[in-house]
């Protein structure tokens, strides 16, 4: 089998197969320290809290598990060490609440809100296609409600999110105006930066 071919199958770069091949580094991590006590992780300190978080919540995310442990708990360990050990933990916990690793699999989070109440929103940069009628830069508005998942695409000038949004005329879009979470959009206007996402 050649290294492309091992690359392929186990996902890793060829240069990384081929440092294993070649024997300069160990197969595994040495078990134990050298005066015969198991290395302590430091991410064991925590592991209990970590499966305590799982269980309430099989497909929480490692992002949000590490927040949660420097914020509440002072972790110091870095992101890294909880990705690596919600890999062995996650299928441990599902297989302990009697979750299957096809079944963990297919899992997913349904994200659920009310009519009118949250958009996605997104610019896209049009750059200079209207330069020879005298305007400099053209920007595409998107929004996609996400209740009824309708999308919306207009043509503007400026990025002025907040007054762009209130003076939309299409009949899927009004339940927003109404909506009070579009005052959390006015800090962007005026030149800040724009929105990626509003709720």
């Amino acid at each position: 089998m050649s290294l492309r071919e091992i690359a392929k199958e186990t996902g890793l770069n060829r240069r990384t197969v081929a440092k294993y091949l070649s024997g300069e580094t160990p197969v595994a991590p040495p078990r134990r320290a050298p005066n015969g006590q198991p290395y302590r992780r430091i991410v064991d300190d925590v592991a209990p809290l970590i499966d305590a978080m799982l269980r309430a919540e099989i497909l929480l995310k490692g992002a949000v598990i590490h927040e949660r442990l420097v914020a509440e708990y002072g972790f110091t360990g870095s992101y890294q060490r909880i990705k690596m050990y919600l890999q062995e933990a996650r299928p441990r916990v599902a297989e302990e609440m009697g979750i299957s690793p096809s079944e963990l699999a297919g899992l997913h989070r349904r994200f659920e809100v009310v009519p009118g109440a949250q958009a996605q929103v997104d610019w896209g940069d049009e750059g200079k296609v209207l330069a020879h009628v005298g305007i400099p830069k053209v920007y595409s508005f998107h929004m996609t409600l996400s209740y009824s998942r309708d999308p919306f695409c207009c043509f503007t000038t400026s990025q002025d999110l907040a007054g762009h949004l209130l003076r939309l005329p299409s009949p899927g879009v009004r339940p927003l105006r109404r909506c009070p979470d579009v005052d959390r959009l006015r800090p962007h206007q005026n030149g800040g930066p724009p929105a990626r996402r509003t709720r």
